[in-house]
């Protein structure tokens, strides 16, 4: 047979790293190997049992319908209460639109503001996402460094100093994945007086706003609306929170007129989140108390298996890491390992990582900085310590 003709956009879409890491981890597992995955992006724990069973609940009763485009009303109420709460910004429901996991609200938000000759500024390394779908909005990315001495946190000054006349939007993601860092209040300040002057948009992606360590507290864009949330969308998810990756639910938070304009082309591609879903994440918002305590359990044993990481890592020579500040992974510094294993790269390490130690770990190049490796945590504390003798044996080699 003859295979179809594809697209431009599609024949120019760089596969997603994580994923295809998932699939090899995945397939080692399946033929019998003890198989110790650090290239996991997900928590590892079960959904909170209040969220599921109003999730089960829902089924029950025949909530089983489409919603609003938009979102349930409800969940876009308690989605505005939340950032109320948090970050003290006002909101209405107008101002939310509830998608299919964060991914699908950076998308629309792109798909929205974005167009042919347009940059758009996104901080390395990244989520390996951004830059596809900012190819897929028609318009370029444009590749803002950071470095490992800064702890890889984003700077208005480097941003300044990459972009033209042509940079139409920014995306900043904090915590970030891969790197953990965290972008503090002035630099955010900095980064949307930049924005404004520059009449450009920016995405903020706060999908692991309740993951921070060592005291830190998350500071979100949407705390700024007041002064620039006619520049600014939010988007944000259940997916890491509340251990719901599988439900698919996030959400983004704009001007009103960008919200509509989102909502209009999400009406054309997949219509509202699963209602399901909606409702689960509505308990999880609406009940503070209950949230807040699973909340704060998966982040001690995330504090811990940090530590452990950490810890694990630094007995590897040749190995160096910026100690992350949020979310759930190490992005290590491996470069002085290359020449020892006859390496040419991050991806050529994973894959000798993976078949010759039975170890998972995503290679940096897919995130934008190929001198480095993402390990995640979001293991238990055994299996870190298995992993990390793993990898210093077979680093030693």
């Amino acid at each position: 047979m003859t295979a179809p003709r594809l697209s431009r956009r599609a024949a120019a879409l760089t596969p997603s790293s994580t994923i295809e890491v998932a699939r090899a981890a995945k397939a080692l597992a399946a033929s019998g190997a003890d198989l110790v995955d650090f290239g996991l992006g997900e928590p590892d724990f079960d959904t909170p049992a209040f969220v599921a069973e109003a999730g089960i609940a829902a089924i029950r009763a025949g909530r089983t319908r489409y919603t609003d485009v938009g979102g349930d009303p409800a969940l876009r109420d308690a989605i505005v209460e939340k950032y109320r709460r948090e970050q003290g910004a006002a909101l209405a429901r107008e101002n939310v639109l509830v998608t299919a996991g964060a991914k699908q609200a950076v998308f629309n938000a792109c798909q929205a503001l974005f167009q042919e000759g347009d940059e758009v500024a996104i901080f390395a390394p990244y989520w390996v996402s951004f830059p596809e779908i900012v190819r897929l909005s028609g318009a370029s990315p444009l590749i803002v460094p950071t470095d490992f001495a800064s702890s890889f946190r984003p700077t208005a000054a480097e941003l300044s100093r990459r972009a033209g006349p042509n940079t139409r939007g920014v995306i900043v993601n904090s915590p970030n994945n891969p790197t953990g860092a965290v972008i503090g209040e002035a630099e955010l300040l900095r980064v949307l007086e930049w924005c404004e002057e520059r009449g450009a948009f920016l995405i903020f992606d706060e999908t692991y706003d309740r993951f921070l360590y060592d005291g830190r507290r998350h500071v979100s864009a949407a705390r700024f609306r007041e002064r620039h949330g006619d520049r600014v969308v939010v988007t944000g998810a259940a997916s890491k929170t509340y251990a719901m990756t599988g439900w698919r639910l996030g959400w983004a938070v704009g001007p009103k007129e960008l919200v509509a304009a989102m909502a209009s082309y999400q009406s054309h591609s997949t219509s509202n989140a699963s209602s399901i879903s909606q409702e689960a994440a509505r308990s999880a918002l609406a009940d503070v108390a209950q949230s807040d305590a699973s909340v704060g359990e998966m982040l001690a044993q995330y504090a811990s298996r940090r530590e452990a990481m950490l810890g694990g890592l630094a007995a590897v020579p040749g190995v160096a890491c910026a100690p992350p500040e949020g979310a759930f992974y190490v992005f290590a510094q491996v470069r002085a390992l290359y020449a020892k294993k006859g390496v040419s790269g991050s991806t050529e390490l994973c894959r000798r990582l993976l078949a010759e130690a039975h170890v998972a770990a995503v290679p940096g190049d897919a995130f934008g900085e190929d001198s480095c490796v993402r390990f995640s945590f979001a293991t238990p504390l055994p299996r870190i310590a298995e992993g990390m003798r793993r990898l210093a044996a077979w680093a030693k080699e």
